[in-house]
């Protein structure tokens, strides 16, 4: 009996971790040992020495890779049989994925030489002009069906031409954002949408396609008729002891209707929640409403990222208005979040999106449009103006390890004070702002603080900030043991914010909720406490 190997490309991650999804293997290697268990006594290996029969997953050394890939639309996956070997393979991992699980699905006996199976991705959209100069990094799916191209090396005058290039091609030019040397653009041809993001600092162009069909894109929000109410940031109080955790914040806009940010945790126990934030943040929106005619509209409802302590709350807030018949308006659920290739082995990933709760949640709540956020957009409701600063898709070519990097980030101004949402970002998202942005850029009088204070953003980004007032949504005893025993390298940072950076004043998830009028200056204006 022939001896047979599975390869997958040298490079990827091979080396098992606890408490990340897949044992931090990447999805090469996972599949690759998937096909040697169903192929009894293959050997899985890397694609350093060669072997006469070989099965190769991805993008290996091997000329029959390169080969495959060539006869591959950018939006296809196919296996092809080359004599003694086999090719399983796409132009991204998510392909490759695809391919794999057809192999899987197939009687290899069926594969003879020179034979060859493709199939196409219908909702990827790779059918517009492609960037010619520069040098080709990779491709990767995002979420809501998007996909994402990048490459290094790209002078100004290349990107120029790629513009006056799509310009040509019947794109028209939407939106623009140009800060610290860096470029953002948004085209639009019919239902297809195409996001650039030009880095000064790293010569990389990144663009991202998509459908509108699938997901909005940011454009301009107008208030309803204006109340002129104040414009309040709300921090609300979760239910520590009972087992949430998470944040939560809300905006009050000028015209009464809301602006909330994440949601926080609700803990479930046979399918029940066991804890009730949705319903606290129902009460709380009732209190905060302005509005003459008593409606409760949220006119976005920014999810950083979608682990359980930020997601729940709104997912089970949405299934409360229709379950009680509560009359709530969500015009737009805005977010970046991850496809599973991207996530497959990251540490602590969550699914909200793919496995159908965000779906679940717009059939609840009776709609709304999911914008999809990409660095460099802006959207403004009133004075109150948004500046996205990151996101996951500028991780690739590099791959997620921690899921709490795919949070976006998101400079916010206000009448000249500036507040940055850094969701749970940790190390990784931390370099690329300080890479890609300026000091001034960075620099905000509020902040909330990554990961709850925890083992989050690095030092040196919340010295570049600078930060006087501290939004930090974790308990108050959780912090005070953090800061009075600091055994870990985030409890020391924890205690730096604490005590050393220079911070006027922090706001805890206490027992109450604080609301601030907008802009706040401590120890003039005043801090409402619910």
């Amino acid at each position: 009996m022939k001896k047979r190997y599975v390869v997958y490309p040298v490079g990827v991650d091979d080396v098992e971790k606890e408490k990340y999804a897949n044992g931090g293997l990447d999805p090469e290697v996972v599949l690759a040992k998937r096909i040697a268990e169903r192929l009894s006594g293959a050997t899985v290996t890397n694609d350093i020495k060669p072997h006469k029969h070989e099965i190769l997953i991805g993008n290996t050394r091997r000329a029959e890779t390169r080969e495959a890939l060539a006869r591959l639309a950018y939006n296809q996956y196919g296996i092809f049989c080359f004599g003694d070997r086999i090719a399983v393979v796409g132009h991204c991992v998510a392909a490759t994925m695809r391919a794999a699980e057809k192999f899987l699905a197939m009687d290899s006996l069926e594969l003879t030489d020179g034979c060859s199976l493709v199939e196409t991705v219908e909702e990827w959209i790779v059918d517009f002009p492609r960037f010619a100069a520069g040098k080709y990094l990779g491709m990767s799916d995002c979420s809501h069906d998007r996909v994402e191209w990048v490459w290094g090396r790209v002078g100004l005058s290349a990107l120029e031409d790629y513009l006056a290039c799509l310009l040509q091609n019947g794109y028209e030019s939407i939106f623009q954002n140009l800060r610290d040397g860096n470029r953002a653009y948004r085209f639009v041809k019919g239902s297809h949408f195409l996001s650039l993001l030009y880095l000064r600092a790293t010569h990389t162009l990144r663009v991202v396609s998509g459908s509108l069909e699938k997901t909005s894109v940011v454009e301009p929000w107008a208030l309803d008729d204006s109340l002129n109410a104040p414009v309040t940031l709300t921090q609300m109080a979760l239910d520590y002891f009972g087992g949430s955790f998470g944040m939560c914040y809300i905006l009050t806009l000028e015209d009464g209707s809301f602006v909330i940010i994440d949601g926080g945790q609700v803990r479930v126990a046979g399918g029940q929640p066991k804890t009730y934030d949705y319903l606290r943040l129902y009460t709380l929106l009732c209190e905060l409403n302005k509005r003459p005619d008593g409606e409760i509209v949220v006119s976005a409802w920014l999810m950083t990222h979608e682990h359980a302590d930020h997601f729940n709350v709104f997912y089970w807030f949405c299934r409360f208005c229709h379950d009680f018949g509560k009359k709530v308006t969500v015009k737009r659920y805005c977010d970046c979040s991850c496809s599973d290739a991207v996530s497959f082995n990251a540490k602590n990933p969550d699914y909200p999106t793919t496995r159908g709760r965000l779906a679940k949640a717009r059939e609840w709540i009776g709609g709304f449009d999911t914008v999809t956020l990409h660095t460099g957009d802006r959207f403004s409701f009133g004075e109150l103006d948004f500046e996205i600063l990151y996101t996951v898709d500028n991780l690739f070519p590099q791959r997620l390890h921690y899921f709490n990097d795919s949070s976006f980030v998101a400079r916010m101004t206000y009448r000249g004070q500036t507040t940055m949402w850094l969701g749970d970002i940790c190390t990784a998202p931390s370099q690329f702002l300080r890479t890609h942005w300026s000091k001034k850029t960075l620099k905000s009088e509020i902040v909330q603080l990554a990961h709850h204070g925890l083992n989050g953003a690095e030092e040196e980004l919340y010295c570049l900030m600078e930060g006087k007032v501290l939004l930090w949504s974790l308990r108050d005893q959780l912090v005070k043991n953090n800061i009075e025993n600091p055994v870990e390298d985030h409890h020391r940072l924890a205690r730096k914010l604490y005590y050393e950076m220079g911070a006027e004043e922090i706001l805890l998830h206490t027992r109450h909720n604080d609301t601030l009028p907008l802009p706040y200056v401590v120890g003039k204006s005043e801090r409402v406490k619910r």
